[in-house]
């Protein structure tokens, strides 16, 4: 987005109306794990007096994004944690032009690695954070994890995105683990369902904050839990510890229930990287995270232990 382009956003929000915007809106990226699939970010800041904040942090979301991200309720959930403390505070939000406008913590915060999350202080924050936005009113999409794959699925087809030779196959598999749970019953709450560390922003002060509410959505607690233990507990026999932990005790087939959320998470996000290199050809970036997330997927679909964790759900 150009930078007048960005200024005639932020001044139809009613800001910097009076001041002007520094030549350069630049170009910047909330992770530096990899180059976003749903929005452009910029560094904006003034060169003159004026009421509003002197700089902001804008999020454009991109167009294609809108076709699998419900971008009202993703800015909604955004407003609402700025509001509470989970989340940078908002200053404005158009979801039909797709900008969200933030505080800027360009200097003053870094992004989360999974380094970070080796020290269980720290983790034991993230999961006092997220368990925080059960409580959240903004958060009105129900959906699965389930839910989401089959819509990104439908997507890929219909915009003819290549997928993996054995993506037949993973469906099959995800179609048993999903009759097992619905078999089941579950509870719900809103959650905010990435588990993506580099959504987690580290200000300087000492306080944590999450970002990127895309797929936010009232759903099964433990597939909050198991996507963040995909990311920061890849391994059964770390994990069990930080379950209890976010769970508030241990229960072998909710353990297995939330592993298995884990490993259909890593299919929705390959379904993403998939159709945003297709709608975005050229970077890389996303074709690079499609085919990661399905060899995790692979991987956690193909274990020997996978059909014992569904007998025991």
């Amino acid at each position: 987005m150009p930078t007048t382009d960005i200024a005639d956003s932020l001044h139809s929000l009613g800001l910097f109306v009076d001041a002007g915007i520094t030549a350069d809106a630049t170009p910047t990226m909330a992770s530096p794990s990899w180059w976003g699939a749903d929005s452009e970010c910029f560094d904006v800041r003034t060169d003159g007096e004026t009421k509003s904040p002197a700089a902001v942090f804008v999020k454009s979301m991109i167009g294609h994004a809108s076709a699998y991200v419900d971008v009202g309720q993703a800015f909604a959930a955004a407003t609402e944690a700025g509001d509470k403390g989970v989340g940078p505070a908002v200053h404005a939000s158009d979801p039909a032009a797709g900008v969200l406008v933030m505080e800027n913590l360009v200097d003053t915060a870094s992004t989360a690695t999974l380094n970070v999350f080796d020290d269980d202080a720290k983790l034991q924050q993230l999961i006092a954070l997220r368990k925080r936005v059960h409580e959240f009113g903004s958060i009105t999409r129900s959906a699965t994890v389930f839910d989401d794959v089959r819509t990104l699925t439908d997507l890929a087809t219909a915009n003819s995105v290549a997928l993996p030779a054995d993506f037949d196959w993973m469906v099959r598999m995800l179609t048993m683990a999903e009759e097992r749970i619905v078999a089941t019953g579950f509870d719900t709450a809103p959650c905010h369902g990435d588990g993506n560390v580099s959504n987690v922003l580290l200000p300087d002060d000492g306080r944590m904050l999450l970002l990127d509410w895309d797929v936010a959505a009232v759903m099964d607690p433990l597939q909050d839990i198991g996507v963040v233990l995909a990311e920061v507990r890849p391994f059964d026999s770390t994990a069990r510890q930080a379950f209890e932990a976010a769970w508030g005790s241990f229960d072998q087939a909710l353990f297995d229930r939330a592993r298995v959320y884990g490993i259909v998470d890593c299919v929705r996000w390959g379904l993403i990287g998939a159709y945003a290199d297709a709608a975005r050809p050229g970077t890389l970036e996303y074709s690079k995270l499609s085919d990661w997330q399905f060899l995790r997927a692979r991987a956690g679909l193909g274990d020997v232990h996978f059909h014992d964790r569904l007998r025991n759900l």
